[in-house]
C-alpha cells in the first residue's frame, strides 16, 4: 500500500480551512491533511517542518502573500527541499495572480467558494503525478543507487578516487559525509532499522547510505550545509540514547572532495567519546574543544606526568577539601582533552589513576576502613564508558567518595567538615553558633576542637582565609579595594584595611606596589 501523500492547508480564515478537511474524501484520493497555516510566513514553516506534497495556498492573505510564498520556494529550492505542488485558491477571479502563480509552478488556480467536483478533480491529478514521479524516480536511482554504494564503498575503504566510477558522476558536484555508529544509538546488530531511520530522515535530500561495519555512511550530494545540519540533528535526536552519535565532514566538489570529507568525519568520529552535549560533531565545535597548542605547549603537556597531582590529591583528602579536589580532577581531565592520546590509553590512565590514588591513602592509613566502593571493581566500568565525561565523573565520584569516607572515619571528620564549609563560605557572616546548629554540636566544643585541629581560633582562622583570598583577588584583578573588602566578607572596609595590615604588615596598597601592580 502506498504511503499516504501530505496536504498542507493555508488560508488565513478559519472556517475556510476547516472546510476544506471536510469537503472531499482525502483518504479516498490517497492523502492525509498533516497541518495548517493562517498565513504565508507560518506556511514556509510548515512546508519546512511537515514536508508536505500538496500545498492549498490562499493568495490574499496578511504577512506575506500566496505568490510571495510561491516566490520563495520557487527561488530557493535548496532552502525547500521537500519540492511541494501548490494548489492555489483566492476569492479574487483575477488573471494577473493566477499567471504569477503558474510562473511559480503551481499546479493549478481555483477561485473560491470552491466547488467540490473541481477540488476533487484537481487533487486527484496532482495525486497521480506525484505517484508516477515517485515511481520513475525509483525505478530510476534503485539500480543506480547499489552501483554508487559499492562504488563510494571502496573509494572509502582504499582511501582513493575509483577511475572506474559512473561516466555520468559530475566532478563540479559537491558531496558531503557524515558517518554514523550503529552501537552509540542503539542500532547494533541492526542495520536494516538504521538504514530505514536514516533514509526517512533524509527523503528530502539526495543522499547515498551504505553500512561500512562498524560504521554507516551517508553520503550528500549537492545539499546546502544547513539542510543536511538540520536534518542530521533530527535524525539524531530521534536515535540518540546519550552523547553524539554521528560525525559530518567539510562538503568539497567532485569525487576527490566527497574522499576528502569521509576522511573528515573519519578523524571526527573517533572524537566522538569527548561530545556528550551535541548531537553531532563537525569541524567546527571539535575546534573549539581541541583547541590548537605551539610545540612548546606540547612538550609541556608531554613532560607533565598525569599522576603529579596524586600527593597534593591525598593531602586534600585527608583534610576534606571538596572544593580542591574538583579543581584538581577537572585539571587531570583538560589535561586528558588536550593530550591527544588515544581513547584506550585514556581509560587506561584513569583506571590507574584510581588505583594509584586509593593505594597511596590507603598505604598512609592502613588502619583505616574505607567505605567506598573498590577501586578495582571501577576498572571494568571506566573501560565501558562510551563518552569521556561520564568516564571522568565516575574518577571524580570515586576520589569524592574517599574523601567522604575518611572524614567519616577519623575523630575530626565534624571538624574536617568545618573546615571545608568555612574555606567556601568564607565571605558570608559565619559564626560558630550557626556552625554548631548546622553540623549538630556544641558551639563552645565546636571551637575548642577547632583551635586544636587548625592551631588559632575560628575568627582567626577566618582573618587568615579571608586575607589569602583578597592578597590573590589584588594580585589577579582590576577590583578597588572596597569592592574586595565586601567579596571577601568584610562589610566595613575600614575594619578590612586593620585587618590586613595585622596579617600582612602592609596596607592594600602597600602590597599591591610591592608586587609590581
Amino acid at each position: 500500500m502506498s504511503e499516504a501523500i501530505k496536504v498542507l492547508i493555508v488560508d488565513d480564515e478559519e472556517i475556510v480551512r476547516r472546510g476544506f478537511r471536510y469537503i472531499i474524501d482525502w483518504e479516498a484520493l490517497g492523502c492525509t491533511i498533516c497541518g495548517e497555516a493562517t498565513n504565508g510566513k507560518e506556511a514556509l514553516e510548515k512546508i519546512n517542518s511537515l514536508y508536505p506534497s500538496i500545498v492549498l495556498l490562499d493568495i490574499n492573505m496578511p504577512v506575506m502573500s500566496g505568490v510571495d510564498v510561491l516566490a520563495e520556494v520557487h527561488n530557493n529550492p535548496k532552502l525547500y527541499p521537500s519540492h511541494p505542488k501548490f494548489l492555489i485558491l483566492s476569492g479574487y477571479s483575477d488573471f494577473d495572480y493566477a499567471h504569477k502563480a503558474i510562473n511559480y509552478g503551481a499546479k493549478g488556480y481555483i477561485v473560491k467558494p470552491v466547488d467540490e467536483d473541481i477540488l476533487e478533480g484537481k487533487i486527484a491529478d496532482i495525486v497521480r503525478d506525484i505517484r508516477s514521479e515517485n515511481e520513475a524516480v525509483s525505478l530510476k536511482n534503485t539500480a543506480k543507487s547499489k552501483t554508487l554504494e559499492k562504488k563510494f564503498n571502496q573509494m572509502f575503504l582504499f582511501g582513493a578516487v575509483d577511475d572506474a566510477f559512473l561516466p555520468d558522476e559530475e566532478t563540479e558536484d559537491t558531496f558531503q559525509t557524515a558517518i554514523l555508529s550503529p552501537s552509540l544509538c542503539g542500532c547494533d546488530g541492526q542495520l536494516q532499522a538504521l538504514k530505514i531511520a536514516v533514509d526517512d530522515a533524509f527523503k528530502q535530500c539526495r543522499h547515498i547510505a551504505f553500512s561500512m561495519e562498524p560504521e554507516y555512511v551517508v553520503v550528500f550530494k549537492n545539499e546546502s550545509q544547513e539542510t543536511i545540519e538540520k536534518y542530521l540533528y533530527k535524525l539524531c535526536a530521534f536515535l540518540q540514547k546519550a552523547g553524539s552519535i554521528a560525525s559530518l565532514g567539510q562538503a568539497g566538489k567532485g569525487l576527490q572532495g566527497a574522499l576528502d570529507s569521509f576522511f573528515t568525519a573519519r578523524d571526527l568520529y573517533k572524537k566522538l567519546f569527548f561530545f556528550k552535549d551535541t548531537a553531532f560533531v563537525c569541524k567546527e565545535n571539535a575546534e573549539k574543544l581541541f583547541t590548537a597548542k605551539s610545540p612548546a605547549d606540547l612538550e609541556n603537556a608531554k613532560a607533565k606526568n598525569f599522576f603529579n597531582s596524586i600527593t597534593p590529591l591525598v593531602q586534600h583528602i585527608e583534610i576534606y577539601d571538596l572544593q580542591t579536589i574538583g579543581t584538581i580532577i577537572q585539571d587531570r581531565k583538560e589535561w586528558l582533552i588536550k593530550s591527544n592520546m588515544p581513547i584506550d590509553e585514556i581509560k587506561k590512565l584513569c583506571m590507574a589513576f584510581i588505583v594509584e590514588t586509593n593505594n597511596a591513602i590507603r598505604k598512609k592509613y592502613p588502619e583505616k576502613e574505607f567505605d567506598t566502593v573498590q577501586a578495582l571493581d571501577l576498572v571494568n566500568l571506566i573501560y565501558s564508558q562510551n563518552y569521556f565525561d561520564d568516564m571522568m565523573e565516575i574518577v571524580k565520584d570515586f576520589t569524592m567518595g574517599l574523601a567522604e569516607s575518611f572524614a567519616s572515619s577519623t575523630s575530626n571528620s565534624t571538624i574536617l567538615k568545618v573546615v571545608h564549609y568555612v574555606k567556601t563560605n568564607y565571605n558570608t557572616d559565619l559564626k560558630l553558633e550557626m556552625l554548631g546548629n548546622l553540623f549538630n554540636c556544641n558551639s563552645a566544643y565546636l571551637g575548642k576542637k577547632f583551635k586544636e585541629y587548625t592551631g588559632v581560633s575560628f575568627n582567626t582562622y577566618m582573618d587568615i582565609i579571608r586575607i589569602e583570598k583578597a592578597k590573590k583577588m589584588i594580585l589577579e584583578t582590576d577590583l578597588k579595594i572596597h569592592e574586595i573588602s565586601k567579596l571577601v566578607g568584610y562589610s566595613n572596609t575600614d575594619y578590612f584595611y586593620l585587618k590586613f595590615k595585622k596579617h600582612t604588615s602592609m596596607t592594600p596598597k602597600e602590597f599591591k606596589s610591592s608586587n609590581g601592580i
